[in-house]
């Protein structure tokens, strides 16, 4: 653990922290899936959980250094209603190696934010096939998305692969 207090940590992000940015993300989603309804519409339908931005670009080159943790969990749709796509959730990532950033007040850790979407899913599909598909569409978000490298971190057997 790190007592470090700097806006980015500069720790390498390594395949065995991957899985707990995954736990921490799924625990934080049960809470959301309890009180927000349309939410909770998807509890069952996760098709990845993936590691963004900053983040995931720290991963691949250890030079960008990790502000915050941006995980992005992606649903198959099929509700009525689609995942909230304008909702973040943050949790607490809680002590680590990678120290906490002093401007962010209340948190014993980095604090991760939590996006979500509910993308289409063909017969036949992996559900990497699912997501990248979506990555490739016009939205705004799929836009930003694709413009940094994105790696899965849920499930685990899928570990480390980028989308």
């Amino acid at each position: 653990m790190s007592n470090l207090v700097a806006t980015r940590s500069f720790e390498p992000i390594t395949n065995d922290d991957l899985p707990r940015f995954g736990d921490v993300a799924w625990k934080r989603l049960l809470q959301v899936f309890e009180h927000a309804p349309v939410a909770s519409l998807y509890k069952d339908r996760l098709l990845l959980l993936a590691l963004a931005q900053g983040g995931a670009l720290h991963y691949e080159n250890g030079k960008n250094g990790l502000k915050d943790i941006d995980v992005w969990a992606f649903f198959a749709a099929g509700p009525e209603k689609p995942f909230p796509a304008r909702a973040r959730w943050t949790a607490d990532y809680g002590p680590s190696k990678f120290g906490r950033d002093p401007d962010d007040h209340g948190f014993n850790g980095r604090r991760m934010d939590i996006l979500g979407r509910s993308v289409q899913v063909m017969p036949g599909d992996r559900p990497e096939d699912s997501v990248r598909r979506w990555l490739n569409g016009r939205t705004a978000s799929a836009i930003e998305l694709r413009k940094k490298p994105m790696v899965i971190i849920s499930p685990v057997a899928n570990l480390g692969r980028w989308l």
